[in-house]
């Protein structure tokens, strides 16, 4: 009796200890994850920020015609608060006719103002939000689907050849996902915190000012703020009443400029006197962008053979062979949760629909794609792994995903990396600054200097103003602009001309030309002043010496 009692002193002594140290273990366990997860989640951003960061600027080398467009608007908003052409607070450019957007030229002043008008001030700021995007796009996705779903998420963007490329230039369009993301990922925190009362009026923010960051954003978020107000509960917006009113507001006073431009150059066609006094300019375009890029084409045909086409060429930054075939099974396991706010990325792919009905699809025109598509394909891979049973067979399924990524991703960042600036040095046409001190200080005092056609179309002459920092105030003063198609086409500024029949060049016994690639001109004869990089520098005589 008395060894029985002493078992059984024993076992409950082995009990009481076992359950004193089961919180210990569980608290062991969850630390080590939280701390897996987190050293995770860092390598992740660590590597991303490599891939947006290496041989930052220079790669690609040089810089777009966009990229300068814009970076001088920027230059022109800080020394004078106007554009190149002179209109103040501009909400959307006239750039070269049929416009251009405005933020990223707002975001930039301050870079500009730090780093000078250069390509490192231009770029920075699409690749600090390249990288921003990540980390929100990580935190979103594990509130709504956890820490498996976000890690694979943010290691699909992080290595996406799509986003790599965007974040490394500077196109005014390419920070558009960030901001629509922004803005969804407000919109679900703001209605579900604590302070949800404080927070609510501002829930709308970063969606209003998307509609300045891509002219397209007319299209999709009305379409996303509509799916969601349709689906969220009522309850909710009852509840938090004069919040959401003051969200509208907020909402609406940030946007309204934007809508102006709307109302004037798609309905109105023209500018009311009164909207003529407000402290911005609310710009008349000359031309239409969307009849630009969509004039005579198959637009739906167009776009079918794009995607197609970009799903299985690893080299092209597109949609991709690692984002297709799951986005289905992502929207079936999404749309399971019948939560509207772990339904956003599927109401923000539907609402990008109409864009492959009204554009010509490509990597910019259709950015908007993108974020959605790999979210829904994380949340694809991750409920398949869930639904299989066996626990070999599940780590097979998820390091055969992963192992496929890595490896197509991998292939279009040896490329990129290796051989981008060679295939893209027309494009971004990288070495004209060169030629451009070379022609400048060869030309004497009355020599004019003619400027290649060929580096961009309507646009050469904002190449000059850019990396000759030229004040826009004399631009506007001493420059020669004309309407033709469409387009603002400036002949001449000052000595720099740059068609190569202006009466300018033609009349002067010499000048000095800068021409791309195998470019020649009519002359008595010419002299060789500078070859490097796909651009000479010559002189060319109108009369025999």
């Amino acid at each position: 009796m008395k060894a029985s009692k002493e078992i059984s002193f024993s076992i409950d002594d082995n009990i009481s200890q076992d359950e004193s140290a089961l919180p210990t273990q569980v608290s062991y366990v969850i630390k080590k994850n939280l701390f897996r997860d987190r050293l995770l989640f860092f390598l992740i951003i660590a590597l991303s920020a490599v891939l947006r960061f290496y041989e930052f600027p220079s790669l690609p080398s040089g810089l777009s015609s966009d990229e300068v467009s814009a970076g001088y608007e920027s230059y022109a908003l800080l020394l004078h608060g106007t554009d190149r052409w002179g209109n103040k607070f501009p909400v959307y450019f006239p750039g070269w006719g049929s416009g251009q957007n405005v933020l990223l030229s707002y975001i930039n002043i301050p870079f500009i103002k730090l780093f000078g008008l250069t390509a490192f001030a231009e770029r920075l700021s699409s690749a600090l939000l390249g990288v921003l995007t990540i980390v929100v796009f990580y935190a979103f996705m594990k509130k709504w689907y956890g820490t498996r779903i976000a890690l694979i998420a943010a290691l699909f963007l992080g290595t996406y050849p799509w986003h790599i490329t965007i974040s490394r230039y500077s196109l005014e369009s390419n920070i558009f996902p960030c901001f629509i993301l922004l803005g969804i990922a407000s919109l679900s925190y703001c209605y579900t915190s604590k302070y949800s009362r404080i927070l609510i009026p501002f829930s709308l923010l970063f969606l209003a000012v998307s509609f300045y960051a891509y002219g397209v954003s007319i299209i999709v978020i009305p379409g996303i703020l509509a799916l969601y107000f349709f689906f969220t509960s009522k309850k909710a917006i009852w509840q938090n009443k004069i919040a959401f009113v003051l969200s509208l507001m907020i909402f609406l006073l940030i946007a309204s400029p934007f809508f102006l431009f709307i109302l004037d150059n798609f309905i109105l066609h023209r500018t009311p006197s009164i909207i003529q006094h407000l402290p911005f300019t609310v710009p008349l375009l000359i031309s239409s962008r969307l009849a630009q890029v969509s004039a005579g084409q198959n637009i739906l045909a167009l776009n079918t053979s794009y995607l197609i086409g970009q799903a299985i060429n690893p080299l092209v930054p597109g949609i991709g062979l690692i984002t297709l075939p799951w986005v289905p099974i992502g929207i079936y396991f999404s749309l399971r949760t019948r939560n509207v706010y772990a339904n956003l990325l599927v109401i923000w792919l539907v609402a990008t629909i109409p864009f492959f009905f009204l554009f010509p699809a490509d990597i910019s025109r259709i950015n908007a794609v993108f974020i959605p598509l790999i979210g829904l394909s994380a949340i694809g891979i991750s409920g398949l792994y869930d639904e299989i049973s066996k626990h070999d067979v599940k780590k097979a399924f998820l390091s055969l995903v992963l192992a496929t990524a890595i490896l197509y991703n991998g292939l279009f960042c040896f490329n990129y990396f290796s051989y981008y600036n060679k295939q893209a040095s027309s494009a971004f046409n990288g070495g004209f600054d060169i030629a451009l001190a070379h022609a400048t200080s060869s030309a004497s005092a009355k020599e004019p200097i003619y400027v290649s056609g060929l580096l961009s179309p309507h646009l050469s002459f904002v190449y000059v103003l850019f990396f000759l920092k030229i004040d826009p105030v004399d631009f506007q003063k001493h420059s020669s602009v004309v309407e033709a198609y469409g387009t603002y086409e400036v002949l001449q500024y000052r000595k720099y001309y740059f068609y190569p029949r202006e009466r300018g060049l033609i009349s002067s016994p010499s000048f000095v030309g800068i021409l791309k690639g195998q470019e020649r001109l009519i002359c008595k004869s010419t002299q060789t002043l500078y070859t490097g990089g796909g651009w000479k520098v010559v002189r060319c005589f109108n009369k025999r010496k």
